[in-house]
């Protein structure tokens, strides 16, 4: 799904964003990482991505919400594809919109999950972002409103593992931000009473992320 030209039309972009501002400002974007001269780490973030999107399946003419999305990597599919998007994130919203206008993508950017009404996804991405907010129960909460009974959750988070966190000092950026790991929010997901569907570990049995795709308890929505 995310081959070469797909990668280098956003690196483009986060060269650019780079740039433009002070270094460290984009790391928990992850955009040193999306860059890196490594091409070993770079190509783990955008498999990452390209998992994502593989659990997703068809998204034509659905409603997509990419939660905590950064710089948009998910942009550039979802638009081919057909979806109606819509993001979500309270720091980098401004590089969002700069990603949206520059590749056509139509994406309507909010700063908050509260600043969403009136509409109910068929997926929603929160992609390496739940380790990051405060009360994840709240967000989840939020997530659940925003939801129809058969809407998808698609989840990917670091494991905290030695090699992450050595991988991360390459890539750049120290990840102290972390709140929480991928475990504890699979966990934290369970409590709430949503059914794990898929999960794909990279790279097993040395994992640095888990991706999974989640769906709500019957009748919750």
């Amino acid at each position: 799904m995310i081959d070469k030209d797909y990668r280098e039309s956003y690196r483009g972009l986060f060269r650019e964003a780079l740039i433009m501002n002070m270094e460290g400002f984009y790391d928990e974007a992850a955009l040193p990482s999306y860059t890196h001269h490594n091409r070993l780490m770079s190509w783990l973030f955008w498999k990452r991505i390209d998992v994502a999107l593989s659990m997703a399946g068809s998204v034509k003419d659905e409603f997509i919400l990419d939660f905590g999305c950064g710089g948009g990597v998910t942009f550039k599919y979802l638009s081919s594809k057909g979806a109606k998007i819509f993001a979500c994130d309270n720091q980098f919203d401004h590089l969002a919109e700069f990603v949206s206008d520059r590749l056509k993508a139509g994406a309507t950017i909010y700063r908050t999950l509260s600043d969403i009404e009136g509409i109910r996804f068929d997926k929603i991405f929160a992609l390496d972002v739940l380790e990051h907010v405060e009360d994840l129960d709240q967000i989840l909460n939020m997530i659940t409103r925003l939801s129809h009974d058969r809407t998808c959750l698609i989840v990917s988070g670091p494991t905290e593992n030695l090699l992450y966190k050595i991988g991360r000092l390459f890539a750049g950026f120290s990840g102290h931000y972390h709140k929480r790991n991928i475990y504890d929010i699979e966990d934290s997901l369970r409590r709430k009473g949503f059914k794990r569907m898929k999960l794909k570990r990279l790279f097993y049995p040395l994992t640095f992320f888990r991706i999974s795709s989640w769906m709500l308890p019957n009748g919750q929505a």
